[in-house]
């Protein structure tokens, strides 16, 4: 991808919709970049599967920081997206004791807005929490996973085909309320949350 495009998809992801749908699909199916995240992996501890999975989560740290403005990259974007994948790795082998067996340049970390001790909750925290959004049933999981990656109360309402955005704000709130009783109907929830 050169400058003007991954500019162009920049902006779409921002435009939200159906227009950063596209560019996160046009991104997505770069395959050279997922390739270059891949082989990292499977050099560093990890499999074919691992690099999928890191791909998906690193694409998903890259469309919130776009959404949030967070996304300040004097690099390009493919670039950017490999590093957060890096960083979701190191995290991931730190837990495990592990360490990656290429290094970070100083330049790579430079260049990178990306600080990875906030890009992802730590994977056991992660799994507890998708169990408990398990119990809130497929409506409250699709607006609370939407609404974390900041798709705004219209796009939630016109996906799940509710009435408008206050409607959507109202499930949003209602999906919140009961993921709250939830954590605090049981003590050692919040201690595996913290």
């Amino acid at each position: 991808m050169d400058v003007a495009e991954e500019k162009r998809l920049v902006e779409m992801i921002q435009a939200g919709g159906r227009l950063r749908e596209q560019a996160l699909s046009n991104i997505y199916n770069d395959s050279g970049i997922k390739d270059k995240l891949t082989h990292m992996i499977t050099n560093n501890h990890g499999n074919t599967q691992d690099g999928e999975d890191l791909y998906q989560e690193a694409m998903i740290v890259l469309d919130k920081n776009i959404r949030s403005g967070d996304f300040r990259v004097e690099g390009s974007l493919t670039s950017y997206l490999y590093s957060i994948g890096k960083y979701l790795w190191m995290n991931h082998l730190r837990k495990k004791s592990l360490t990656l067996k290429e290094s970070f340049s100083d330049q790579e970390l430079i260049s990178s807005s990306v600080q990875p001790d906030n890009l992802m909750m730590d994977e056991q925290r992660k799994e507890y929490l998708k169990n408990l959004l398990s119990k809130l049933g497929t409506k409250c999981q699709n607006i609370l996973e939407m609404w974390q990656l900041s798709y705004s109360m219209e796009e939630i309402a016109n996906a799940l085909k509710l009435t408008d955005s206050s409607t959507a704000r109202k499930a949003k709130y209602d999906c919140q309320q009961q993921l709250i009783k939830l954590i605090q109907s049981n003590p050692h929830t919040k201690n595996e949350l913290k």
